[in-house]
């Protein structure tokens, strides 16, 4: 297997003081979703199944902004997804979409390793800039979820 290209790949670890089924209620219930990423997940989170993020609007309405299918939803452990943003000015067709692939490893002392991965964009117009743009996003919803999923913990604790 050949490494993969940082230049056309994303990837990401963080360490988040809560323990795994903490940081998985952060990252797949709508409420909580939209805290940190700006919108909120729509999916039943089932292999092959849709998966959606909507944005709130002002007046009530919800907007489409990203889309894709889930392919592995292990609760606590991993899940991992096809997206298209449609704001990417790419076509909606397979070769637009890319593959966004979340782990949480369980560490010592109840805290969870995030590992994120999300490519390729080889093969994408302007890849190298869409890797770094993504990258930049994925460091502000990871350092979200953490607060988040810690909050969540400290709520069970007390």
């Amino acid at each position: 297997m050949k490494p993969m290209d940082p230049e056309t790949n994303v990837m990401r670890t963080l360490l988040v003081d809560a323990p795994p089924e903490m940081v998985w209620k952060a990252l797949t219930e709508p409420d909580l979703t939209k805290l940190y990423m700006g919108a909120i997940l729509k999916s039943d989170l089932q292999l092959g199944k849709a998966i959606q993020w909507f944005r709130r609007e002002e007046q009530g309405s919800h907007t489409l902004v990203a889309k894709g299918v889930v392919m592995a939803a292990q609760p606590g452990e991993r899940l991992r997804y096809t997206t298209y943003s449609l704001n990417s000015k790419l076509p909606d067709e397979p070769a637009s979409h890319t593959t966004v692939d979340l782990h949480l490893i369980e560490e010592d002392g109840g805290r969870t390793r995030v590992e994120l991965w999300q490519g390729d964009f080889a093969g994408l117009p302007l890849a190298t800039r869409r890797t770094r743009e993504l990258g930049k996003q994925w460091v502000e919803q990871l350092v979200g979820l953490k607060r988040v999923s810690e909050e969540l913990a400290q709520a069970k604790a007390a």
